[in-house]
């Protein structure tokens, strides 16, 4: 039977996700919201902390309080709290006198400043986080969007960013302009968690200005890949051999409630030489496509993605069987089908966890963590 993905499944928990900025945390702590929970993330001393939005004490939000130095100060009774979360003075207790052992500010499994955005992981993540070789690559700008908001749940958005088949009719304005409505057969490979799709078409290229010239036509080639992990990071690399130029987007998705994601979207181009201007006029077009996008996937009532996938120890879906699913699909879909059947798995993972007393899945503070490798996420550099 057809299972949804929210953007409040727990399994969800086992996945880096953005939830900010880099240049949105600076010297003061910031409240963010994932999985319906809130977070704080604030630049201590010794590196960027983040922890579950709530003293211990009195459980007042921590994001009302302060930094000082290597220290997140609670706003409401001044107690204090390292990168760890370890507690190092209650004002009310007097000098010297030791914290409760219990008074401790829950951190995440991880937290990481990469790709120009601020990451979490509230249990062990079970892929890493995806790469953007293109920023290091000489010659690309790098421009970023606006970070926008949708009703949407994010599987539903990351299935929209995958699917080719609605170009000529949800971006008749912009990039769909002139574009056939066949989508022809395409390759998708699984790549460890996640997968790559490669894809060969003829699509309008508006930003080439040697088509505004009439030296190049309108539709031209196009050689994409996508590459995808989970949960919701993907990037999409499009190569136009006509017209000699890459555009890459990086697009990256943080289920913060039920009914609201936050969208981070980044243009990496190496046709702009540098020039402001046109890296504004990139990011202008870039957000038209998107909004585009985003005024239909809002009319959606779901309140989740659909996902496919094998029953746990049972035989693929055949004949009737298949027929429970919620959706149809044909062979456009394919990476649509991947990218549920991906998630699939990674709800099927977590079940299999083992789960504390209350029968949820643990939180995984019994497993052995090693600190060496907390540490590494940390403080890895800003890229």
């Amino acid at each position: 039977m057809s299972r949804r993905l929210k953007n409040t499944t727990t399994a969800l928990r086992h996945g880096w996700h953005p939830v900010a900025r880099s240049e949105e945390v600076a010297d003061e702590p910031v409240t963010v919201r994932l999985l319906g929970e809130p977070w704080v993330l604030a630049r201590l001393d010794d590196g960027l902390a983040a922890f579950a939005d709530r003293c211990p004490h009195r459980l007042a939000p921590l994001s009302a309080g302060r930094v000082d130095a290597r220290e997140l100060v609670c706003g409401y009774h001044g107690w204090r709290f390292v990168a760890s979360g370890e507690c190092t003075a209650v004002p009310a207790l007097g000098p010297g006198v030791p914290p409760p052992r219990r008074a401790r500010a829950a951190p995440p499994w991880g937290v990481v400043e990469r790709h120009g955005l601020i990451w979490i992981a509230p249990e062990e993540p079970f892929t890493d986080l995806i790469e953007i070789p293109e920023a290091d690559e000489p010659g690309f700008d790098s421009v970023w969007l606006e970070p926008s908001r949708s009703s949407a749940c994010a599987g539903l958005l990351a299935d929209n960013f995958l699917d080719t088949a609605h170009f000529p009719f949800v971006h008749a304005g912009t990039i769909g302009a002139g574009e056939a409505t066949v989508v022809a057969p395409y390759r998708v490979t699984p790549d460890g968690d996640g997968f790559v799709v490669q894809m060969e078409q003829r699509v309008a290229n508006p930003e080439d200005p040697k088509v505004a010239t009439g030296e190049h036509p309108l539709v031209q080639r196009r050689w994409s890949t996508y590459v995808y992990r989970p949960p919701f990071m993907l990037r999409l690399r499009l190569d136009y051999p006509d017209a000699g130029m890459i555009n890459t987007i990086q697009f990256c998705l943080q289920p913060e409630d039920a009914g609201s994601t936050r969208i981070y979207t980044r243009l990496l181009r190496d046709d702009l030489g540098g020039d402001a201007a046109l890296m504004a006029e990139a990011a202008r077009f870039e957000q038209a496509v998107l909004d585009e996008d985003l005024a239909l996937q809002e009319r959606f009532d779901l309140d989740g993605l659909p996902l496919l996938g094998d029953p746990p120890g049972g035989e693929p879906l055949r004949g009737d069987d298949a027929d429970l699913t919620e959706e149809v699909s044909v062979r456009a879909d394919a990476a649509g089908v991947a990218l549920r059947r991906s998630l699939a798995s990674l709800v099927e993972r977590a079940a299999r966890l083992p789960t504390s007393g209350s029968g949820q899945p643990s939180d995984g503070r019994d497993r052995p963590r090693t600190t060496a490798r907390r540490t590494e996420f940390r403080h890895t550099p800003i890229r």
